[in-house]
């Protein structure tokens, strides 16, 4: 597999193109024509498929995409190019189990197959999200506290001491850094000091990165995102993420958010960009395991009908072709403190654990408003830990998911947005508050006799 260094060569020696001929001239039409070649057709009654031939056959259009277009370096306006090799060797080398945390808190992370009925692990918190700084620490430690939850993928802080943060500025690096101490800080509180951090999200540039780059902030045992920039991008600042991360021996994770109604077009496209999105992202930034979020051109959650198909798919085509760490996001339309959300979190919960992914969540609103808590977060891992343990086939949970999100699909324009954290919890003791804690009971209810799962 290439090194980082020939990676940054590549990023300077690559084909010369314009951004704007990138987009059309190569990712639409090479999404398009591939997804007419291979026959792929996404089917809103089919949430979850089970055409295996369909599944392979997005894995080649991708891996097709994924030699052919290759990656744009918008700083540089090269191509990045792999052969075949460089990205089978990416996936043969690519690790299939982590061990995550430190000590009692440690948990072996690992590539999932399709119904899958080990326990997969549960990542919460309000990941992408921009939290108030007084909210912050409690919140955290309301993720911390749920003894379902094994690893931590909170948000971040937009401001700091009463000041906006501003990419590339030493605001950066103080609301980065402050990030992590709050993080740390409620992991000692909870009694979980080496829980798995997914973290470093007040960082955009790699200023912040490099900020962490300490066992005071972020450990060897935790991690941060490398995204990959929409569609089949990067530039000089992810590189720079992936240089630090790699020489301080945190783990990198790819995210990868193509949009519906973007340059790879409708769903069909989008799922075979995803798959290579993921191949490059391996050879690229070297990541050990990858986060699947497809956002949707109007609703951006990944609870809508056509993104949950692309998790179903993208999570198949990959445990049966590349087997590498999925982590699907539960980032939901509605926020929690109303009942829509639980809905929205059964549905796409249950499409990460049957389909090939562990579940990461939740966002509620999609991390637009700190309209979350640690509560339904419980709720997600106690459906994903029933899906797992009950055997769940994908003919049956396709069923459960149609019927979950036809109970909320036409209120996603305009969802419940829930209220903000305090309203939900005891700020002081940092546990539900008594109405919070009777919607997520009646919830369960509901969802346990509508669906059969016994949670």
């Amino acid at each position: 597999m290439n090194s980082i260094w020939e990676v940054i060569d590549k990023a300077e020696t690559g084909q010369y193109m314009e951004e704007r001929d990138f987009d059309l001239n190569v990712v639409a039409k090479l999404c398009r024509d591939l997804v007419k070649e291979y026959g792929i057709k996404f089917d809103p009654a089919q949430i979850i498929t089970s055409d295996d031939s369909m599944v392979d056959n997005v894995f080649e259009a991708g891996l097709r995409l994924a030699l052919e277009a290759g990656i744009f370096c918008i700083d540089t306006k090269r191509i990045i190019r792999f052969d075949e090799r460089d990205l089978r060797e990416g996936t043969s080398s690519a690790p299939t189990s982590l061990i995550i945390g430190q000590g009692k808190d440690s948990r072996i992370l690992y590539a999932r197959g399709v119904e899958d009925e080990r326990d997969p692990i549960i990542c919460g918190g309000q990941a992408g999200a921009a939290i108030p700084e007084e909210w912050y620490l409690p919140m955290a430690l309301s993720f911390m506290k749920e003894p379902l939850v094994d690893m931590i993928n909170n948000g971040g802080l937009a401001v700091v001491e009463g000041r906006k943060v501003k990419t590339n500025t030493p605001l950066e690096i103080q609301a980065t850094r402050r990030e992590l101490r709050m993080l740390r800080e409620a992991a000692d509180r909870a009694g979980r000091p080496g829980i798995h951090l997914l973290a470093g999200e007040s960082s955009v540039s790699a200023l912040g990165d490099l900020a962490i780059a300490s066992d005071k902030y972020m450990r060897t045992s935790d991690a941060h995102l490398v995204a990959l920039l929409n569609e089949l991008k990067t530039d000089n600042q992810r590189i720079s993420k992936v240089v630090n991360f790699t020489e301080y021996g945190a783990h990198n994770v790819t995210l990868v958010d193509p949009i519906i109604g973007g340059y790879a077009g409708g769903p069909e496209g989008v799922a075979v960009c995803f798959i290579a999105s993921f191949l490059l992202g391996r050879v690229m930034y070297g990541s050990e395991y990858h986060v699947i979020h497809p956002i949707h051109f109007r609703y951006m959650s990944t609870s809508a009908v056509e993104c949950m198909w692309n998790l179903n798919i993208v999570g198949q085509a990959m445990s049966r072709n590349a087997p590498y760490i999925l982590m699907g996001d539960v980032w939901t339309s509605a926020g929690a403190g109303s009942e829509m959300v639980f809905y929205e979190i059964a549905a796409n919960t249950i499409t990460n654990v049957v389909t090939g992914s562990h579940p990461l969540g939740c966002s509620a609103t999609n991390g637009k408003y700190p309209h979350a808590s640690g509560l339904e977060t419980r709720f997600m891992a106690e459906v994903a830990l029933e899906t797992a343990r009950s055997g769940l086939k994908r003919e049956n949970a396709n069923e459960m998911v149609v019927k979950l999100a036809s109970l909320y699909k036409d209120r996603q324009a305009k969802p419940d947005i829930g209220k903000p954290f305090p309203e939900l919890y005891d700020m002081a003791r940092v546990v539900p508050k008594p109405e919070w804690n009777a919607t997520y009971l009646k919830m369960k209810r509901e969802i346990a006799e509508m669906t059969g799962l016994d949670l």
